[in-house]
């Protein structure tokens, strides 16, 4: 993308969203996505001195997502030097051998500890694959106690079989005990579910990610998009059909009717991109993964009602009705009435 055409998109966008109507907290935000964005350092450089310069009336904020493997010298001194302003975040899939079997590099090429020191809010994001999957309690475990925030989630368009999914639970078993006997550390995804979602009272899930409404896309040619999944590069030519025929507004279309009549469905999240690429239709979630979710909520559920229990002498209201949701959801996920191949 060239230095003008990223200008002419902001201008656009900051005009936009200058008379949307957002609240006075509400930030504007520009996040540099690849591939590797490192790789144009240079151009990420321009677009932030130069919207620097301007005089917009709301707050900025800035995000890269990145392997982490491009950081010179260079590089990580200008970044230090606007850190207030960016959030990095970086992917790290575990211990070494885990980061090269899922990325074909070493975490030893990153700057880990010097980017968790300068941006103590940001995080390191783990992708748990078939071939990590038995190692993922160990990856958690050891970066956390490095100090490092882990967030985490299974790999997009894979086939999980069942012993797969008795692993994710011991695995997820373990990184719970952790927590439970380690509460200095924050808890990170996937154990922050939030259960309360059961109560809603709609039988027809809001959409879980911000894809075609909240978020736009743009290409090196300029060119918007509703998410970095639908994109030419993914689709092809037919690209501007496949966006034509999906409302991204209209959550009841963008789940078939199978999926609508599980019992745990407003806990289920979906990538509707990989919905489109993998089953031609962003209403058609990935049944392949229904065994790890159910899981991971039978999991997550005990974990947070022993956490909430743990802390009961100073449970707030909010973190009560966690508590009651939690219950809801366990008992919901050891009914024994729900049963995925």
């Amino acid at each position: 993308m060239s230095f003008e055409t990223a200008k002419s998109i902001l201008r656009k966008e900051f005009e936009q969203f200058a008379n949307s109507g957002h609240t006075e907290n509400e930030r504007f935000a520009v996040e540099f996505f690849g591939g590797e964005p490192l790789l144009n350092f240079k151009l990420i450089r321009e677009i932030y001195d130069w919207v620097k310069t301007l005089d917009l009336p709301f707050p900025m904020m800035f995000q890269m997502t990145t392997n982490g493997t491009l950081f010179t010298p260079e590089v990580l001194e200008w970044f230090t030097s606007v850190k207030n302003d960016f959030r990095v975040v970086v992917s790290i899939d575990g211990d070494d051998l885990m980061q090269a079997t899922n990325r074909g590099c070493s975490t030893t090429k990153i700057p880990m500890e010097y980017i968790a020191r300068n941006w103590p809010n940001s995080y390191f994001k783990m992708t748990v694959s078939n071939d990590t999957l038995k190692d993922y309690a160990h990856g958690i475990i050891e970066l956390t106690r490095q100090g490092y925030r882990v967030p985490s989630s299974l790999a997009q368009g894979t086939t999980w079989s069942q012993k797969e999914a008795e692993t994710y639970k011991q695995e997820l078993l373990k990184i719970g005990t952790f927590y439970l006997e380690n509460p200095q550390y924050k808890i990170e995804q996937p154990f922050d579910i939030s259960f309360e979602k059961l109560m809603y009272t709609s039988p027809i899930p809001p959409k879980n990610c911000g894809v075609g409404t909240n978020t736009e896309i743009y290409d090196t040619d300029g060119q918007v998009y509703p998410c970095h999944l639908f994109l030419p590069i993914v689709h092809g030519s037919n690209l501007k059909h496949i966006i034509e025929g999906i409302d991204f507004h209209d959550d009841a279309s963008l789940i078939d009717d199978h999926c609508l009549k599980c019992p745990i469905v407003k806990l289920c999240r979906t990538c509707y991109g990989y919905n489109q690429l993998d089953r031609g239709s962003v209403a058609k979630r990935d049944l392949r993964k229904c065994k790890m979710v159910l899981a991971e909520l039978q999991v997550v559920s005990s974990f947070q009602i022993q956490y909430y229990l743990q802390n009961q002498d100073t449970l707030t209201k909010e973190m009560r009705a966690k508590l009651d949701a939690a219950i809801r959801a366990y008992e919901l996920v050891h009914s024994g009435n729900l049963k995925f191949e």
